[in-house]
């Protein structure tokens, strides 16, 4: 990808937790040296399982965290230790879209107050034309008639609703790059598709850029441009949606298929374990060699780089060559 394209550029990020261990101060790193691109109107959709790193990548995008090592740049700005004023004024250029719907709403707000505010602190405006915002944003996210919802607390709403809610206060302040975690994981199989349709109308709509966060390979193929895979703080393999489907290369992604449910991949792909990835800081080797198949001497004291195996398609395994 030409970087000089790029809207969001994020350059050998690393996030480190201190945690105590046999009574020893130590810090693990689930986001460990991780670098990738997203252009403007793209949607780059994480993907892994449970502590991959994933949320945390998309906090720190949006300056929930604060990373430890790296840049980020979003817009040809470097956000990466932003504070005061200056972090304020990102807030209306990258917005958080969270996984619970009800847990990111405040209960005592209706739904026309969770709007307003955003709309006054970054658009301005007088009463009746934040009210027509109102209005207008409600219709986008489909939440109507408006008259009766904008009077509505989160509890008298479904998860469906909470969401839409969500996403239309996210857009409420005009921003051109949306951190998406894991927006359908706890909603009814039901609607999901409803509000992956909505993500996508509101980026044509909007020439919105995504990091879409999840651990759903068939949702990352549909809303997806590109899917990058994560184990344990590090990127495993990125490619294009359609070839990462078509042909997957590192077994880390080849197990993920064989566990999803109607997936093409159907290879049988023994893992050698179940225990979670080690983060601690100062790990040697590739972080998915203790439940690799393919396993090496090398592959737990060398760290495989991130290298393009076919074009547009990168892999960090010693040995991926030899699984193509």
């Amino acid at each position: 990808m030409d970087e000089k394209t790029a809207f969001v550029e994020v350059d050998h990020l690393t996030v480190r937790f201190p945690v105590r261990q046999r009574g020893e101060r130590k810090f693990i790193t689930p986001v460990d040296d991780v670098s990738f691109t997203i252009e403007p109107g793209e949607v780059l959709a994480l993907v892994g399982e449970s502590g991959s790193g994933k949320s945390t990548i998309g906090r720190s995008l949006v300056r929930i965290l604060e990373p430890s090592a790296g840049t980020i740049r979003v817009g040809g700005r470097d956000i990466t230790h932003m504070r005061g004023s200056a972090l304020t004024d990102y807030r209306r250029t990258a917005q958080m879209v969270f996984q619970d719907p009800f847990g990111s709403l405040n209960p005592v707000r209706t739904v026309e107050k969770h709007l307003v505010f955003p709309l006054k602190k970054y658009r301005g405006g007088n009463g009746t034309e934040v009210s027509r915002q109102v209005d207008e944003f409600l219709s986008r996210v489909g939440l109507a008639p408006v008259d009766e919802f904008r009077v509505k607390f989160p509890h008298e709403l479904s998860g469906g609703q909470r969401q839409r809610l969500a996403i239309a206060r996210a857009l409420a302040v005009n921003p051109s790059f949306v951190v998406a975690d894991e927006p359908i994981s706890m909603l009814d199989v039901s609607i999901r598709a409803g509000i992956l349709e909505l993500l996508n109308q509101l980026k044509r709509d909007f020439n919105l850029s995504y990091l879409y966060i999840t651990h759903d390979l068939s949702s990352a193929r549909y809303f997806g441009d590109r899917i990058m895979v994560m184990y344990g703080g590090r990127v495993m393999e990125s490619a294009p949606s359609r070839m990462l489907i078509e042909q997957p290369f590192h077994p880390y992604t080849r197990l993920m298929f064989a566990a999803t449910p109607g997936s093409n991949w159907n290879s049988q792909l023994p893992e050698t374990s179940n225990e979670a990835p080690n983060l601690l800081e100062g790990r040697t080797g590739c972080p998915f060699a203790h439940r690799c198949p393919f396993v090496k001497p090398d592959c737990r004291t060398e760290v495989p780089v991130l290298r393009e195996l076919t074009t547009n398609h990168f892999v960090a395994c010693h040995y991926a060559s030899n699984l193509a």
